[in-house]
């Protein structure tokens, strides 16, 4: 057996900030649906640069264009599920099935409607 006399005790490695839960029970929804961004609280889900938004509607919700405060940011929306209507300008444009996405850049006003219950993802960035 080997001696552990004058040895350094091991290092045991530091374990990772681990948390789990349900953004749609566990957390509430004070940031309307944004669940990461320099305006959560939370220091975990606080970031400068970075957004994301876990948005499930149900079929009929519309949200008119709001005022654009920051311009100079990509954003991208996915759907998850369900049948989404988008408009800028007078352009509709519809993610009808999971994968379909939209990409804009700058921020520009828009509408959405949720042509049934859904599920959006939507990352935006600064430039």
């Amino acid at each position: 057996m080997a001696s552990t006399k004058g040895s350094l005790p091991k290092k045991r490695k530091k374990s990772p900030n681990i948390k789990a839960g349900h953004f749609f029970t566990t957390h509430p929804n004070d940031y309307k649906d944004w669940i990461v961004g320099p305006f959560v609280k939370e220091e975990e889900f606080c970031a400068d640069n970075f957004e994301l938004k876990f948005q499930r509607g149900e079929q009929g919700l519309l949200r008119k264009p709001k005022k654009v405060l920051n311009k100079n940011v990509h954003t991208l929306a996915i759907a998850v599920y369900g049948y989404i209507r988008m408009n800028f300008a007078e352009e509709d444009i519809y993610l009808k099935k999971e994968g379909d996405y939209i990409y804009w850049s700058p921020d520009a006003p828009h509408e959405f409607e949720f042509l049934e219950d859904s599920l959006v993802i939507t990352l935006r960035w600064e430039s």
